[in-house]
């Protein structure tokens, strides 16, 4: 039990700190979130995927590990989401809304924080991995996703040809891979705006929060969260042990897949016309549950 609340009170609770000054904000102030998502979803998600992956340490054995952790334990979770979708009986829009909830978990602003906080700097670089490799995902496969909510799948792969974020992933997987030289005021510059990312994406969460209403929950709302929150940790430790991961890249990836869904579900569903009302609420309900599932799950399973 002390393990649980140490969770809480030291790795959880700054991250939800930062989420209350979007709250505040949005109470207080008319910010307008539209641009705040645009400045994320062109500038600052970027800098952050192509800086993270550059600077990464790790050897090519465990990074290759690590991101196939990743896009299975996202993959399968997809098709789960698709079955509870179909299930359910969703339209388009609802089951696109419902599949990249599920697949596309808070790991960089709330996952890379806590094991930031939890692991050090050797649990920050392993949840990099997962991060850069479900940031790709997203980036591509999530928007096709969500722009087939709307639009056929050419206009859909239209729409992720003119993402940023790709471009940059592409970019940092090629000067990763070759050893390229980035010069270093040039790479300062992307790290100082990609750090930007973190917290103001805390900062949109709360913000969302603050923006929900009584009466407007929509019934597979509930569900959803329920899969991302109980499923997801469950399918991490199964997927950990299908690709043999051990220590602390065991530990890490699976605090990852258990995250709350990505606050940039929230972006998709405001650039793709997806129902952003039942979005943000699977979205804040599950971060607001999120600290008491997660900190079950690091007990329970020692990590």
């Amino acid at each position: 039990m002390s393990v649980f609340f140490a969770v809480l009170t030291q790795n959880i609770l700054p991250i939800l700190l930062v989420a209350a000054f979007g709250f505040l904000l949005r109470r207080r102030f008319d910010i307008h979130l539209g641009t705040l998502n645009s400045v994320v979803f062109n500038v600052l998600s970027p800098c952050l995927v192509f800086s993270s992956l550059v600077g990464s340490q790790l050897p090519g054995a465990e990074l290759l590990q690590l991101a196939a952790f990743a896009a299975i334990s996202i993959l399968a979770m997809g098709g789960l989401a698709l079955l509870l979708a179909r299930g359910l009986r969703l339209d388009r829009a609802a089951t696109a809304a419902v599949v990249i909830v599920a697949m596309f978990t808070n790991g960089g602003n709330y996952g890379l924080t806590l094991l930031q906080l939890r692991y050090g700097e050797a649990g920050l670089s392993r949840g990099v991995v997962y991060f850069v490799t479900s940031t790709l995902i997203f980036y591509t496969l999530g928007v096709f996703i969500a722009s087939l909510g709307r639009l056929g799948w050419r206009q859909a792969l239209g729409r992720v040809a003119r993402v940023p974020a790709v471009y940059a992933t592409l970019l940092a997987i090629l000067v990763y891979g070759l050893r390229l030289s980035v010069p270093a005021p040039l790479l300062s510059g992307i790290a100082v705006a990609g750090q930007g990312a973190i917290p103001l994406m805390l900062i949109i969460l709360g913000a969302q929060i603050a923006d929900m209403r009584r009466g407007q929950t929509t019934a597979y709302v509930w569900p959803a969260v329920g899969l991302r929150l109980l499923v997801g940790p469950l399918m991490g430790l199964a997927v950990a042990l299908l690709v043999g991961l051990s220590g602390l890249g065991r530990s890490a990836m699976i605090v990852e897949a258990s995250m709350s869904p990505a606050v940039f579900c929230l972006i998709l569903a405001t650039e793709f016309g997806l129902p952003t009302a039942a979005v943000a609420r699977i979205v804040a309900f599950a971060t607001l549950l999120s600290p008491l599932t997660i900190a079950a799950t690091i007990t329970i399973l020692g990590l």
